[in-house]
């Protein structure tokens, strides 16, 4: 027994010499460049870098590198990487827009006919100070990505020690983060002067650490890196003829600035891994871009398969060393992909109620429109609004209010007033028989009560219209369509639902309305003792049947509830989208502009719509209505039409281009449109 126990201690002793003699193994880091969008390959350079069983022992990044680089520093992998980049609606996450879910709907209908809104603290002209992009969004995706490391903690502490880049404004001098909370150092990392709005921490103004150190090789040997394996995005200066858009222009300011450094630390990486990123800039977000850039950041790394190999020898790594499994980011992963809601730990600036917006329309019906907005808080409680909006084009307008949030942000008095001075082509049985003029002046005071998706209204408003020139034609009675000056008091309930899922190209959800108005001249009556009631209902739905493919139903209604009527309250038709020209209008594809109806007016639909790569649109439209005055009559001559339409969405809003035929027109139409309808 003595003996055997000799020997234990004898192979024990031996172990541990052995183990003293060998010499520590190099450390190894990963640098990653910043570049925006282009800054997707470094998630497939990292997927061979792993796959050639190096261990990655720091992870260093800038701007997108920093973000990817800290993601992998907490445990994601490649693969979850991919899965993420992939799943994400990024002209969502690079806005400041709200999630139509989580947004009452009241703002939604107030905000989503403007193509730009920029929130401002105190005055207008501040409202561009820091950037176009508050970075709400992106802000709350970091937020959403390192749960388990909200709180303040020493990066050379997380699985794979990381640090990242930023740059302080204050003094122009090169901020590294080697601890803090996670997700603020990306967002620093990441703030695009003048597109992001910079994070203010610790008296610092940081912006993206793109502008001074792109390529942070010398930061990672600083934290002890013996080996760099650095993968590289960046282009080279182009000439002139090649700087034509915002991100062209901030990719060359950014190279201009860092050139020095960048050629060092080029010169100071072990392995140098350059992504042919041709094609592509730092906006280049969409499916296709995203999946070319995965396939060029792995492609750029196995052309480097050998030297990562070789590599791995220099560093005493055996042929057959398997490192030990990153990660793995199972829970918290998987938690990120649940739309979780978490609380961001970024706080770029209290989002104000304070906001400029503008929106552009063109039509080859009423030709271009330019609708102008602002928005302000009259007391630091937010408790009370005021809006001016200003339309200028064919149709032009201006409307003041005021709204007052007496319980809760959810419950609310509006006063309004509105002035519009239009002109109007009227058609009847798909012929133009009518022009005129008119002044419209609106005063309203409503009380209503606000849901994410569903918003109830009650309230009471006066208009005067004043028509100025009206052309009817030779022997017209225009006493049929009383085109007199009227005043009207109207009492009103509306209550309205929408949950699309999107303002433009929804794919699901629905939306419909339901308006009760007893419409009066005098307060009490509309002629002769009666009153004029009017029903109206609108619903309309977005059911994804694949993931291309949307059918989009729809039918709606309105019923003047009396013998005589003024024309200011007649049923209109036409066009692709309710209240086109007039509240009242309901749309009907196949006619264009706006056509006269019945005072009992329904139609129906049914929208085929296929999309084709990112945003491309192409929409089969069928409909049919039927209209009169008297409700025994009111299925003769049953109307039926059509039409196709190829659409693209931007973010200046939807191109489209509509073919339109009807048995009302008895022609083929065309719509042109570009931009929000407002």
């Amino acid at each position: 027994m003595k003996k055997l126990c000799y020997l234990l201690l004898l192979l024990l002793a031996g172990i541990l010499t052995t183990q003293a003699a060998q010499p520590p193994r190099k450390k190894v880091a990963v640098v990653l460049s910043g570049g925006g969008a282009k800054g997707v390959a470094h998630i497939g350079a990292l997927k061979v870098i792993e796959e050639a069983g190096i261990p990655i022992d720091y992870v260093v990044g800038t701007s997108m590198g920093s973000i990817i680089g800290g993601l992998y520093a907490i445990g994601y992998t490649p693969a979850q990487m991919d899965s993420l980049v992939r799943m994400q609606d990024w002209s969502f996450i690079l806005s400041d827009a709200v999630n139509r879910n989580e947004e009452l709907l009241i703002k939604k209908q107030r905000s989503e006919q403007y193509t730009l809104t920029v929130p401002f603290k105190n005055k207008p002209k501040d409202a561009l100070k820091g950037g176009i992009i508050s970075g709400r969004n992106i802000a709350r995706l970091f937020s959403e990505l390192t749960v388990g490391y909200h709180d303040s903690i020493d990066f050379n502490k997380l699985p794979v020690p990381f640090a990242c880049v930023a740059e302080d404004l204050v003094d122009g001098k090169e901020y590294v983060f080697h601890s803090g909370k996670l997700a603020l150092a990306m967002r620093s990392s990441m703030s695009i002067p003048g597109v992001f709005e910079p994070v203010k921490w610790k008296g610092m103004v940081l912006v993206d650490g793109g502008m001074i150190n792109n390529y942070p090789v010398d930061v990672a040997r600083q934290m002890g890196a013996d080996i760099i394996i650095g993968v590289d995005v960046q282009e080279g200066l182009v000439g002139a003829d090649k700087l034509n858009t915002l991100a062209d222009i901030t990719g060359q300011i950014i190279n201009l600035m860092g050139v020095e450094k960048y050629n060092e630390n080029v010169q100071n990486s072990d392995v140098h891994i350059h992504v042919n990123v041709k094609g592509y800039s730092s906006a280049s977000f969409n499916e296709q871009a995203i999946q070319v850039l995965l396939e060029r950041g792995e492609l750029a790394a196995r052309r480097n398969w050998e030297s990562l190999l070789d590599l791995k020898r220099q560093i005493g790594i055996a042929p057959n060393f398997v490192p030990k499994p990153h990660g793995p980011f199972v829970s918290r992963s998987r938690r990120a992909q649940e739309k979780i809601d978490v609380v961001p730990e970024i706080d770029p600036g209290e989002m104000p109620e304070n906001t400029i917006s503008v929106g552009v329309h063109f039509d080859n019906e009423s030709q271009a429109a330019l609708i102008l907005n602002t928005n302000v808080s009259l007391n630091k409680k937010k408790t009370h609004q005021a809006s001016l909006t200003v339309r200028l084009g064919q149709q032009m307008s201006g409307r003041l209010d005021y709204t007052a949030h007496p319980f809760d942000p959810k419950w609310y008095v509006t006063l309004s007033y509105q002035l519009d001075d239009n002109d109007m082509d009227l058609y009847n049985d798909g012929s133009q028989f009518s022009t005129y003029s008119y002044l419209h002046h609106l005063a309203q005071v409503n009380i209503s009560r606000s849901w994410n998706s569903i918003r109830c209204s009650l309230g009471g408003r006066y208009e005067y219209f004043n028509y100025k020139h009206v052309l009817l034609p030779s022997g017209f009675d225009d006493g049929t369509l009383d085109l007199q000056n009227q005043h009207l008091i109207t009492y009103y309930g509306h209550m309205q639902f929408d949950s699309f899922n999107r303002r433009t190209y929804p794919t699901k959800g629905i939306k419909w309305n339901v308006l009760a108005e007893i419409y009066t001249t005098n307060g009490v009556n509309f002629d002769e003792g009666r009153l004029c009631p009017v029903i109206s209902a609108f619903w309309e739905g977005a059911f994804r049947v694949r993931n291309r493919f949307t059918i989009l139903p729809w039918i709606g209604g309105r019923a003047i509830l009396n013998r005589t009527y003024s024309f200011a309250i007649a049923n209109m038709m036409g066009g692709n989208n309710p209240g086109r020209y007039v509240p009242q209008q309901l749309p009907f594809v196949g006619v264009d502009y706006m056509q006269l109806a019945g005072s009992k007016l329904f139609t129906a639909g049914i929208r085929f719509r296929q999309r084709m790569g990112s945003n491309h649109y192409v929409t089969l439209t069928g409909n049919t209505g039927v209209q009169n005055d008297e409700w025994q009559h009111l299925f003769r001559g049953m109307m039926w039409g059509g039409g196709l339409s190829y659409g693209y969405d931007t973010f200046l809003g939807p191109i489209e281009i509509t073919f339109n035929y009807s048995n009302v027109t008895h022609k083929v139409g065309t719509y042109v449109s570009l931009g929000y309808e407002f």
